[in-house]
């Protein structure tokens, strides 16, 4: 039981990390590109869109640590060295989840970019929004790590 107590504890404080963590790279990432490459009505900070995509990509976030952590069968799989399973798997999240989300916002008409937005070769997806999962997951938990490890001294 002591052991699980461990675990649930070691969990719950990793995913609140990661989770603050994401909010603030994603909120930074959501307001710097929003005015830039999409086409909206409203571009300002306080724009329910905005915020409503920065809380998908936390929650996109902590799910693929939940993920990780379920694969590795560690919760504290973060603080370790990250095998090439890792990248392999964050990687393929968020091309997957980049284009499934795009696609949808685009075919839906929830969002359109701006003339300035590159698109992924071939495609009429914006490559910015791609970009971004895949540099703010793995940033993300990169940063998380060292403040876990600074906790855990």
């Amino acid at each position: 039981m002591e052991k699980r107590g461990l675990f649930m504890k070691q969990f719950l404080r990793n995913f609140i990390i990661i989770a603050l963590i994401s909010f603030i790279f994603q909120a930074a990432w959501e307001y710097l590109s929003c005015g830039l490459f999409y086409a909206m009505d409203t571009k300002t900070a306080t724009s329910p869109l905005m915020w409503s995509a920065t809380f998908g990509d936390v929650m996109m976030t902590v799910t693929l640590y939940v993920i990780l952590s379920f694969v590795n069968g560690n919760s504290n799989w973060i603080v370790n060295k990250w095998k090439s399973k890792e990248y392999i798997i964050i990687s393929l999240y968020a091309l997957f989840l980049s284009f499934y989300f795009e696609i949808s916002a685009l075919y839906s008409g929830r969002w359109a970019y701006s003339e300035a937005m590159p698109l992924f070769p071939n495609t009429n997806i914006g490559l910015i929004p791609v970009i971004q999962l895949l540099i703010l997951f793995p940033f993300t938990f990169f940063i998380s790590k060292f403040i876990i490890k600074a906790i855990n001294k």
